[in-house]
């Protein structure tokens, strides 16, 4: 199947925004105590980059990225009549494998997220396109979070205290998860990421609405795939899509930013969520038709193909993404949780990414795949996948270039 490298080169984006957000935030993956709050705002700019990044990062990078798992998903198993549900079951468990190693380490890791609701993704290969689009719709708006959210502030739920129940504190929780952080204990982090964690973990896919968000996205993505978008980005109207988005996006994100302020009413706040989960669909199709726009373009197309080979490795560039995130910020490593500024960090982030792009394109001069890749492939097809290129194949790939 020959990679469209458009394709690619949004993956590559996707992945600058999530280093990016996870870079300012610090690597933690948990919400941050009281005693903490703060601890990146050093120097007055970093406020700066912090509306930056809540508004214009967060929750818009890894909708594209899950967009893409849906598109990809189509084009694996959805297009063709005879391709092997159970083969991409299989490649799903190994993902959840390659994802447990990576969240016992990042309690942040959305691969395990993504091979749990990737087996819930197969069922809809077989489902009509227009029932796809509904669906992805609904969920990807965080419809059903939001009708919760709605029916608790019309009536709030009754809290009963069972006598003898032990009810977790979640701030001392992540009090003593941030402590282990900070001093660097690397086997008790091992445990609790791998026991808590994934509870953790639940609980803020469903606080955050991702529970609902992250299907939802798939199944916009398998919708694209069925609608042979990504075949025909040349027919997409890129204009109209970018002021279209604009248009309704923006003034999203400034009534969830106005809103969503602790000071205002619960109901002025409900309205806030309810426009942050609108803004994080528009502003990720602004952005993809920006992208999109200067692929075209020929003073820029050089500039955005920097970021193919980034994304045709997605699954080793994360993962090295979050290693470096951990040996900056984690007391086994530099621990710098507590001392970074917030705006420094996305500068040794943005350094990182560019080391990541001339890594990637070297890497992909000699290699088929990326390390991760080619694993996950060998994996997939049960017998190690030839990695190094030949001779005459560079050539040619020389020749191609020149």
């Amino acid at each position: 199947m020959k990679r469209i490298e458009e394709i690619d080169a949004m993956r590559g984006f996707a992945l600058f925004g999530i280093i990016m957000t996870h870079m300012f935030q610090g690597y933690p993956a948990s919400f941050t105590p009281p005693k903490y709050v703060g601890f990146n705002m050093i120097f007055p700019i970093d406020s700066v980059s912090q509306t930056i990044i809540q508004n214009l990062f967060v929750g818009k990078f890894y909708a594209i990225f899950s967009m893409l798992f849906g598109l990809s998903f189509y084009l694996i198993l959805g297009q063709k009549e005879n391709s092997s549900a159970l083969k991409f079951a299989w490649r799903l468990v190994l993902l959840f494998v390659i994802g447990y190693f990576h969240h016992i380490h990042y309690r942040g890791d959305f691969l395990t997220v993504y091979a749990v609701f990737g087996m819930a993704l197969i069922p809809f290969r077989k489902f009509p396109t227009k029932i796809i689009l509904i669906l992805g719709l609904f969920f990807a708006l965080n419809v059903p979070g939001n009708l919760i959210k709605a029916i608790a502030l019309i009536q709030p739920p009754v809290q009963v205290n069972q006598p003898g129940a032990i009810n977790p504190n979640p701030v001392e929780m992540a009090m003593n998860y941030f402590q282990l952080i900070i001093d660097g204990e690397y086997q008790k982090l091992l445990v609790s990421n791998s026991t808590i964690g994934f509870m953790n973990k639940y609980n803020y896919l469903k606080f955050s609405g991702r529970l609902w968000v992250i299907p939802g996205l798939f199944l916009s993505g398998l919708w694209v795939g069925r609608k042979k978008w990504h075949e025909n980005i040349n027919k997409i109207p890129l204009v109209k899509l970018i002021l279209v988005t604009a248009f309704i996006g923006i003034p999203l994100v400034l009534i969830s930013f106005y809103l969503s302020a602790p000071t205002n009413s619960e109901l002025a706040r409900f309205i806030g969520s309810i426009a942050k989960d609108a803004s994080n669909i528009f502003m990720p199709l602004l952005y993809i038709g920006l992208v999109l726009l200067l692929y075209k373009s020929r003073i820029t197309q050089k500039f955005i193909k920097q970021l193919i080979p980034v994304g045709k490795m997605g699954l080793t560039t994360y993962v090295l993404q979050s290693a470096f995130g951990i040996f900056i910020f984690y007391g086994y490593g530099l621990g710098l949780l507590l001392k970074l500024s917030g705006t420094v960090a996305l500068g040794l982030g943005l350094l990182f990414f560019i080391g990541q792009i001339y890594f990637s394109k070297w890497w992909f001069s000699k290699y088929r795949f990326g390390p991760l890749e080619w694993l996950w492939r060998s994996g997939t097809n049960r017998s190690w996948q030839s990695m190094k290129i030949s001779k005459p194949e560079i050539q040619m790939k020389q020749m191609t270039v020149k």
